[in-house]
């Protein structure tokens, strides 16, 4: 299942539906660190992700923003929330210059529907379901060095394509202690001990150095 999670919608579809479905929306531009949505807003439309990483946050009882995951191109943002009696589980803000295909609820509907997509749809929500019960464990029970490995291994899988510096993670050591609910001591203590293991470089820059050992670091 943890090669599953990285599938895409544009995945489950194939590229031909996808292109049809992007082509059915309005095309929307956001710069790095955009809000594009909102916990408690009401749904009524759908991203379509056509290019960039988004990332996922929930806040907390205290008001920290807790990090839920990282999703690129090829994935439906805010499809879960339905029409606009529904809610929208997470904020969504954008970590790339991104691009996305805005559809409102009626014409997704309507794609779906007219490409015999339900099954899909439900396969691809089932996916998404199944991180987020992961990621719970994952918060509860799991050692903190792994835990931010899994951070980011996923933030450098869901890269796009021909990102020259996809190796480099986006975020400040205080932006992954928010992010994770986790003491910026603990962090930094964590990332040195990634170093040490040869899955990130030296230095002060958080940078890749070797995915495939990073994704053994995060238990995958």
């Amino acid at each position: 299942m943890a090669d599953a999670w990285h599938y895409s919608f544009s995945d489950l579809i194939g590229a031909d539906l996808w292109r049809g479905l992007l082509a059915r929306g309005s095309l929307r531009s956001f710069h790095p660190g955009r809000t594009i949505l909102r916990q408690g807003e009401p749904g009524g439309f759908v991203y379509a992700l056509e290019h960039g990483r988004v990332k996922l946050l929930a806040r907390a009882e205290d008001g920290a923003r807790l990090m839920l995951t990282v999703r690129g191109s090829g994935h439906l943002i805010g499809e879960l929330a339905g029409d606009e009696s529904g809610r929208r589980t997470a904020g969504v803000v954008t970590i790339d210059r991104c691009t996305a295909h805005y559809l409102s609820r009626p014409i997704f509907d309507r794609f779906i529907d007219d490409h015999h997509l339900r099954v899909a749809l439900e396969q691809y929500q089932r996916i998404k379901f199944d991180q987020a019960v992961h990621r719970q464990v994952d918060l509860a029970h799991r050692p903190a060095v792994r835990r931010i490995a899994r951070l980011l291994y996923d933030v450098v899988r869901a890269a796009p394509a021909g990102l020259p510096d996809a190796e480099r993670i986006p975020f400040t050591q205080e932006e992954l202690s928010g992010s994770l609910g986790m003491a910026r001591s603990t962090v930094a203590e964590q990332l040195g001990k990634l170093r040490a293991a040869g899955a990130l470089t030296p230095g002060p820059q958080l940078v890749v150095a070797n995915l495939e050992r990073l994704g053994e670091l995060a238990g995958l």
